[in-house]
Order: C-alpha cells, then structure tokens, then sequence
C-alpha cells in the first residue's frame, strides 16, 4: 500500500491487486507453455530405459502414431520387460539429423534413409514387406488421355516432395525412362501422397506420383473420388522401409525384435482391426537387402540428378 498527502488530503492506494493480476498472468503463461509442450514428438521426457523407435514422417505425426503405437504395444507384449516409445519426427530432416545423432534405438526409415543410418552405427534386421508395395503409380483424372509419358510433356504435374523415394523419385525415373523430358519449372512438390492426389484429381496438376500401397488405402476411403480416377503405369519395386537397430543395443534383443516383428502376421492372437494401415508385415533382412536402393540412386544421379540434399550425402553409397 502506498500512502501520500495530496490538497490537503491523505491518498491511500492499495497495490495488492497488481500482484494479484502479474500472479494470474504467470500462471496462465505455465498453464499456455505447459498445453504447447504436452504434445512433444520428440520423446524427449523419455524414462531411461525406453526403447524409442523412431518413424520416418511419411504422414502427419498423429496418424503416424495412431499406426505404429500398436506395434510398439505388440513387441512390448510379446518381449516382457520391454518398454518402447513410437517418436515423430516434425518432417525429413529432423528425423535424418536425428539418425545421424544416433537417437533412435530402433528405427523405420524409408530406403534411402536406411542406407544413409548405416554410416551412423545401424544395421539391417529386418524390413516391411510386400515389396511390390513400394512401387511408385502415376495416377490422372479418368477423363484425361494420356497415351504415353511424352504426353506429358510441358503438363503441371505434382509429386509429394523430392526425396521421397516411392511417391516421387521412382515414378519420375519411370516417366523419365519411357521418353518423358522432364522440365523442372513442370513439376510441383506438394508435401503430401493426399496432396498430390488431390491436385490430380483437382486437375491442377495432370498427373501425379503415388504408392500402391497409399493409393490402395486412398481408394478404400475414397470411393467415390477413386472412380473419377485412374492409374496410369506403374513403376518397379524396391525393397520396403528397413527396421534398423543401433549399434549399441544388445544382439539378442535386436534379434528378438527382429523374429517378433516378423512374425506379426502369422500370430493368430494378433487383433487387424488395430492396423488398418496394413503395416502389420515385416520379414527379416539384412544391409545387403538394400543393394538395389543402392544401384537406383546411381541410375537416379545419371537421369536425373538426385535432390541437393541427397547429393550431398552420395558420398556415403558409394
């Protein structure tokens, strides 16, 4: 309280309502920073012995986990003792720079991430599976005729972003191989597989790079848009995303988690309403597994030209 004369009179001004209101604002400044940080994909609060598997962010972090939270749960059950945390990553190279940090103990990266984690002490156990999934599609309205890749030529055409190695890089060697003279100032990057499919379907892009495996789950939940829509040609296949383990974790584990994962889909017990993603199939491999991933960058770099950021890594594959 502050007390002073003033004309005679004396002003009593009790300031105990400002340290009511800065206390209120402090709090509500721990309650914003607490709600802004409950949502960490990071895995940072971690407890010492948790596994964390990290996820290449091939999707938004919530359907990501919605997808691999019953794969963690599923080893958990199946290894008592275990503890493992499913962690997101905010898009490519945060989760590449964490690789490279050594983050992980257990990890799924796509192909080519699977080559660069084994300059950074990962090898190989085992891989998703079919691999006739991992094939790139060039997909277009059903009412636009497109008899070859040339008809493309000079034509907006859309792909999810330049490293991705299914929905971008393969179905571009493809329209590269069949005659297709690629311009740079045709091509947009939109983010996403959803995305790209959409432009097409849109029609702000002709044609678009996807998946099998993306546009089989596009489709299931988009019949009616799926109709106005067709595939155009289909590219080869390479080996699916790897399960890479970190050096340092113990052989018998890794080789459990290994045989574990493997084994998902022949488990009578195991609940598929809980993955429909179909990302419940794996099979055992190894880092030779990944020799083909290896000669499609090399035919890539010579078409093409990888993305910079692949580039300048390319020393690591040779």
């Amino acid at each position: 309280m502050l007390i002073f004369p003033l004309g005679g009179f004396v002003y009593r001004v009790d300031f105990s309502w400002v340290q009511h209101l800065l206390g209120a604002l402090l709090l509500c400044c721990a309650t914003l920073a607490a709600a802004d940080g409950a949502y960490k994909p990071s895995g940072s609060t971690a407890r010492d012995d948790t596994l964390i598997f990290g996820i290449h962010p091939y999707t938004n972090p919530q359907d990501l986990f919605e997808a691999y939270n019953p794969i963690a749960r599923y080893l958990e059950n199946k290894l008592p003792g275990t503890k493992f945390q499913i962690e997101a990553s905010k898009d490519y190279a945060d989760y590449e720079a964490k690789l490279a940090a050594r983050r992980f103990h257990f990890a799924m990266p796509n192909p080519y991430e699977t080559l660069l984690s084994l300059d950074h002490g990962y090898r190989v156990i085992a891989k998703m599976t079919p691999d006739d999934d991992f094939r790139g599609l060039i997909v277009a309205r059903a009412d636009k005729k497109i008899p070859a890749p040339r008809d493309l030529a000079g034509k907006p055409l859309c792909f999810p972003s330049p490293t991705a190695v299914a929905g971008t890089m393969l179905p571009m060697l493809y329209l590269a191989d069949h005659g297709l003279k690629i311009d740079k100032e045709q091509v947009r990057f939109v983010g996403s597989q959803f995305s790209s499919i959409l432009n097409a379907y849109s029609g702000d892009a002709l044609a678009c790079g996807s998946t099998v495996r993306f546009w089989r789950l596009w489709s299931r939940d988009n019949p009616d848009k799926a109709k106005e829509m067709t595939v155009l040609w289909k590219t080869e296949a390479l080996p699916h995303n790897g399960i890479v383990v970190r050096d340092d974790v113990a052989p018998q584990l890794a080789q459990q988690v290994a045989s574990t994962l493997a084994g998902m889909d022949k488990d009578k017990d195991l609940d598929p309403k809980q993955f429909k993603a179909d990302q419940a199939h794996f099979e055992l491999a190894a880092n030779a597994t990944y020799k083909p991933m290896l000669e499609f960058l090399k035919r890539y770099e010579q078409a093409l030209g990888l993305p910079g950021q692949m580039k300048a890594r390319s020393n690591t594959f040779k």
